[in-house]
């Protein structure tokens, strides 16, 4: 299996530092809403707010075309910020090799079988 740094698109974000706040399976679809923490080297990058050591931005990590999903292990129950924010922790790794992700973190572990993962960001 492959890192998602070596993912087109992906080589800019730290999933490992960035927030999931919400998941979201349906029929065709996986959606991660994240606070995804960006490298110097994305072109949103902004130098971190006092306070903070990353760059975050709002965004969605998004699985399309899913034919198979397994989602075991469902994890811990969601952490409340100081913000009053509910996040469910980080994605700790993402691997894939031809067209299966396999991601894993407090949210549990999920194995997803898609035509492709991205990024949108908000």
């Amino acid at each position: 299996m492959t890192p998602y740094e070596e993912l087109p698109g992906f080589e800019a974000y730290v999933l490992e530092e960035s927030w999931v706040l919400d998941v979201t399976a349906r029929p065709t679809s996986v959606v991660f809403r994240m606070d995804l923490v960006l490298t110097p080297q994305h072109p949103r990058y902004l130098a971190p707010e006092p306070g903070n050591n990353l760059s975050y931005v709002d965004g969605h990590l998004v699985f399309d075309d899913v034919t198979d999903l397994e989602w075991v292990a469902q994890g811990a129950p969601s952490a409340t910020d100081a913000t009053g924010e509910i996040d469910y922790g980080h994605i700790d790794t993402m691997t894939w090799d031809s067209g299966l992700y396999e991601l894993r973190g407090d949210w549990g572990e999920m194995r997803v079988r898609a035509r492709t993962a991205r990024v949108v960001l908000a």
